[in-house]
């Protein structure tokens, strides 16, 4: 469908005034108004060319055909019938009589003029809405599309946001997990920490219990060999004065003083030694023995409870440490070391930046491997490179 414009409009106006000698009418390029007046050969003038139609020529120029053949330089038929030359066409009907046209018909025709071109205003007006139509409807699937592209993109950051919404509850889901789970571990190491603590306490009490019993029982000894030692000398009294009754008397108390088996046994193998024919020499050798044994008991009972309350003392100072140490590593609380505890990482090698650097990897490892005995070596470890570090410095 050929597009026409006011340039090629004045184009085929110029063109049809060079070909037959005049410039268009209405009726030329409008096959329905030729044949309705009559006038087929104007019809058939149009058939054999490629013209435009009158509507299409009075669109560019505000709907007035006059107007287009004005544009051309031309001056436009006057409205109402004229007379034509002889012989000029040949229409397939029977051409009106040249003679003059009576006066109401003459109007009649102008009328119908006049009603045709109104037709034809309406019609471009027509032809404008629809145009206007055309381009509000152009604009409006424009609209739409854009419509449809917001739309779209709105839909696929809904369906973002949703995806991320689903990540940060799967995360925060996750996270209360891994924070429960840590909670449950750290309460878990505390309650172990607490459980060492008061088995250590617990082992503390009783090995001081133990060290109160041993003491008891080495004063006991004590006390025993004391009295042996006292009927000693009451013995070697008695032998050395001569006196039967006062050396039975002297047993007979020995006997009474003494709680223990071997002082007993002297007091009895003097008594025997006075009436049985025993020399003095054997009741000093028997009660010497019997005073021997009892402060071997008393030593041997004293090393014990003194080692039992030294061992309990080491369990309690371990504990206490692992305890610390355990706070330590579930609380991040600081701990402050002991002067062996300096000593022994000031003794350990050498120092310096690169054996720091080395901790520093071996640390990382260990914790990225959630070992925790290697990550307690690491931690020792760095604090030995960072206190002889120190001390280089």
């Amino acid at each position: 469908m050929t597009r026409w414009t006011r340039e090629t409009i004045i184009e085929k106006i110029t063109e049809w005034n060079e070909l037959y000698g005049e410039p268009p009418c209405s009726a030329d390029w409008n096959p329905s108004l030729a044949r309705w007046r009559a006038q087929e050969w104007r019809a058939d003038r149009y058939r054999e060319g490629i013209w435009p139609s009158t509507n299409a020529a009075k669109r560019p120029f505000d709907g007035s055909f006059d107007a287009a053949v004005r544009a051309a330089g031309l001056e436009p038929h006057r409205s109402g019938p004229r007379r034509r030359p002889a012989r000029s066409a040949r229409p397939a009907v029977e051409q009106r009589a040249p003679q003059a046209v009576p006066r109401a018909v003459n109007d009649a025709l102008v009328e119908a003029d006049e009603r045709a071109l109104a037709l034809e205003r309406q019609v471009a007006a027509l032809e404008r809405a629809v145009s206007a139509a055309e381009r509000r409807a152009a604009k409006a699937e424009e609209l739409l599309d854009d419509a449809r592209s917001r739309a779209r993109r709105a839909g696929d950051r809904e369906r973002r946001a949703r995806l991320a919404r689903d990540r940060v509850r799967t995360a925060g889901e996750q996270a209360t997990e891994q924070a429960e789970n840590a909670a449950a571990d750290a309460n878990a190491r505390i309650r172990a920490a607490y459980d060492q603590a008061a088995a250590a306490v617990a082992d503390s009490r009783e090995a001081r219990r133990e060290a109160l019993a041993a003491e008891a029982r080495a004063a006991d000894a004590e006390a025993r060999a004391d009295r042996a030692e006292h009927l000693l000398e009451a013995a070697t009294a008695v032998a050395t004065g001569g006196g039967t009754t006062t050396y039975a008397h002297v047993a007979v108390r020995g006997r009474h003083e003494a709680s223990g088996g071997g002082v007993s046994a002297a007091g009895d193998g003097a008594t025997a030694a006075n009436g049985g024919g025993v020399s003095l020499a054997e009741v000093e050798a028997r009660v010497a023995a019997a005073v021997q044994q009892a402060q071997a008991e008393s030593s041997v009972a004293i090393g014990a409870a003194m080692a039992a309350a030294r061992a309990a003392e080491d369990r309690a100072a371990a504990a206490e440490r692992r305890a610390r140490e355990l706070a330590t590593l579930v609380c991040g609380e600081p701990r402050q070391l002991t002067r062996g505890e300096l000593a022994d990482l000031r003794g350990s090698g050498p120092t310096g930046p690169a054996v720091m650097a080395n901790a520093l990897r071996t640390l990382h490892k260990a914790r990225a491997a959630e070992d925790r005995r290697a990550l307690t070596d690491a931690l020792g470890d760095v604090a030995s490179a960072a206190v002889g570090w120190r001390d280089r410095l």
